[in-house]
């Protein structure tokens, strides 16, 4: 049988010749029966050209069927043996038992790897082992094919073995489809799923191939990936992503705890103060030092904010921190004000002069630096809390207001402590001095420039909007689908921000919610704080002895008293950051400033190497040379000159710049 001699031939369909050959006698039939006007012709015709065009389809479908193995395996040996002619003899099934193939005098059938390449070459188009026997006097290869252990058709999947075994349950089985067309509804359909595991019949992790693209590089792109999952397939996922080897693998989020009472047996460790779990069970705490020196929360009435603070006030109390609590709101901490180690204020005039009185202590500590009788890192740390600043401030404005119309000599849009509270923020890392603020909603003034930069560890226990959450945490999506649940936060943890529940810790003001565990967690914190407080008293100063009388304080006494914080700084060292450093004059033009009290939008001198240049503030960064053993603290300024160009500029704290007064502005 010899091979075909054009590809047209081998492509063109065994149905076509049968077909026209009936056809054409159909119709040279009526024609016959229209010329002698004998209709009887026509039927006969009819009659044989269907019969030609179905035994003819079915000869030329037999031939095709027998001539293409011998054309597939003409093709396939034609860039090595180069074959003149294959005859195929003995069929079983279909297949030749027999192949002989007479080749070209210039084949070299000496060569065993060239003969070994033929005989795989030949088992592989017929799908069955071949033996073979070569005749190089005749020019002609004699093959026996093995028939029976024939291999068949090759089934590929992207499933494993073990799952593609069929070792499955039926609902597994149609998950695990429903997850392959999802996943390709939602990537596109030349994503693949690589492996899908099983908990019973509910998946609990998919990995995905997909195509090399930069849409995974999207954080929106991402979000929108899992949010269509988690609509798509049952259960909540998260999502991590191997962007060099184009992979994805999704794993279904655990139920996430709810309602999780403090943890009594929960030793805490030195400047670490626990305050949630972790949707994997784990504890998660604040490390208090200079990476996180102060906390910023944020939560709505009833979103769990003042069980938050609560949590912090009373693991610093278990370290022997002491507290200094700020409530504008007067009801929400009663429970502590009868414990040692806690100073409990609820009216603005006390808050304000324990914000004067805790920056002359942070002032006090630098100076102890500063004349090196003390190092850095040798203070006892305190944490000052103020809850509900914008309370607070609109309360403090109002007797400043008051204070203002009895006193004509007094000066400036708000109260000196709010100056000296921004102060605090961003100098009392150094001085040990932890702070944490609590407000209603998200503010850009501790969310921009060197407050950003302090208020580094932060909590937010509410559902959040685009434009907040990219504020909070610089990704639009983070906690814009925060649930419902009282506790349930977004926080910062060492891996970035995390879905957190905030541990349940009741007291006895808390009324009917506290019930009686609530009573066995909260007498067992108060013994291991009252027996820290004593440890602490013997022979040991107080700690928040720099509070005086506010930190004993039973009466209110007079307002002019406390709500004037510029006395005791105006007494200060000269030059050391005090509020009187802000007036030079109301004719000088400009007020000469430390770094720390620069603001955005201020017009500050900057030197530059061969001039000096008044800028506008556009940011201001805070950092430390931490390579440095003196850790050497700097603010970068980031500005817009005259000219409109920009650039940064880093400072030391301890420069002194000159800032046009608003008059001169």
């Amino acid at each position: 049988m010899a091979s075909p001699s054009t590809t047209a031939d081998t492509d063109r369909s065994p149905l076509i010749a049968p077909v026209i050959y009936g056809v054409g006698l159909a119709m040279i039939s009526y024609a016959a029966a229209q010329l002698l006007h004998q209709s009887q012709i026509l039927g006969y015709g009819l009659t044989v050209s269907v019969l030609v065009a179905v035994l003819g389809s079915a000869v030329a479908v037999w031939r095709a069927r027998r001539v293409r193995p011998v054309r597939d395996l003409t093709l396939a040996l034609a860039g090595t043996l180069k074959p003149e002619k294959i005859t195929m003899r003995r069929r079983r099934g279909g297949i030749p038992t027999r192949v002989e193939i007479v080749y070209p005098p210039d084949f070299n059938d000496r060569d065993e790897k060239i003969r070994a390449e033929v005989r795989a070459i030949i088992a592989a188009r017929l799908g069955a082992p071949a033996s073979a026997t070569w005749r190089p006097s005749k020019r002609q290869l004699l093959c026996d094919i093995d028939v029976s252990t024939r291999t068949g058709d090759i089934v590929e999947s992207d499933i494993p073995a073990d799952v593609a075994s069929g070792d499955t349950t039926p609902e597994q089985a149609r998950l695990r489809d429903r997850t392959t067309s999802v996943v390709q509804a939602i990537m596109g359909p030349h994503a693949s799923v690589a492996k899908v595991d099983f908990e019973g019949d509910s998946p609990t992790l998919v990995e995905v191939g997909y195509p090399t693209t930069s849409r995974d590089l999207s954080a929106n792109y991402r979000h929108r990936v899992v949010l269509q999952l988690d609509a798509k397939l049952p259960g909540n996922w998260c999502d991590t992503w191997d962007f060099e080897n184009d992979r994805v693998t999704f794993a279904l989020r655990p139920p996430f705890p709810e309602n999780v009472r403090y943890p009594i047996t929960h030793k805490i460790k030195e400047y670490e103060l626990p305050y949630a779990v972790t949707e994997h069970h784990s504890i998660i705490s604040w490390k208090l030092g200079s990476k996180n020196p102060h906390c910023l929360v944020v939560g709505p009435t009833g979103s769990g904010k003042t069980v938050y603070i609560r949590n912090l006030v009373v693991a610093a109390r278990v370290l022997g921190i002491p507290v200094v609590l700020c409530d504008p709101k007067m009801t929400e901490y009663l429970d502590f004000e009868d414990l040692d180690g806690v100073t409990v204020l609820t009216e603005p005039e006390h808050i304000a002069e324990a914000i004067r009185r805790t920056h002359d202590e942070m002032m006090n500590r630098y100076r102890a630096i500063k004349r090196r009788t003390a190092k850095k890192g040798e203070f006892s740390r305190v944490l000052f809390v103020l809850d509900e600043f914008y309370i607070f401030k609109e309360a403090i404005q109002e007797v400043w207001a008051e204070m203002k119309a009895e006193n004509k000599q007094l000066k400036g849009r708000e109260h000196p402590c709010l100056s000296l509270w921004r102060r605090l923020t961003v100098l009392a890392r150094t001085a040990m001095i932890h702070l944490v603020l609590g407000i209603q909603r998200p503010d850009a003034e501790f969310l921009t420039g060197l407050a950003r930069d302090s208020f580094r560890h932060r909590v937010s226990l509410d559902r959040a909007t685009p434009e907040t959450a990219a504020m909070m945490w610089g990704d639009r999506h983070m906690g814009t689908d925060l649930p419902n649940i009282q506790g349930r936060a977004v926080a910062t943890t060492p891996n970035g921000p995390e879905y957190v529940q905030v541990l349940r810790l009741l007291t006895p003001e808390d009324g009917e919610g506290f019930d009686a565990q609530d009573a066995v967690v909260w007498q067992n914190l108060v013994s291991r704080m009252t027996r820290q407080a004593e440890a602490h008293a013997n022979g040991q100063d107080d700690p928040l002895a720099f509070l005086g009388s506010l930190n004993t304080i039973e009466s209110y006494g007079n307002r002019s008293e406390l709500a004037a914080p510029l006395k005791p700084i105006e007494e200060a060292a000269a030059g050391e950051a005090s509020a009187a450093a802000y007036d030079d004059g109301p004719d000088s033009g400009f007020e000469e400033i430390g770094p720390y009290d620069l603001e955005v939008g201020d017009i500050v001198l900057l030197e530059f190497d061969n001039s000096e240049e008044w800028v506008r503030v556009d940011d201001l960064h805070f950092g430390e040379d931490e390579d440095d053993e003196a850790a050497e603290e700097w603010i970068e300024i980031d500005y817009t000159g005259d000219d409109g160009s920009t650039g940064a500029k880093k400072v030391s704290v301890d420069d002194l710049l000159n800032r046009k007064s608003p008059a001169a502005v």
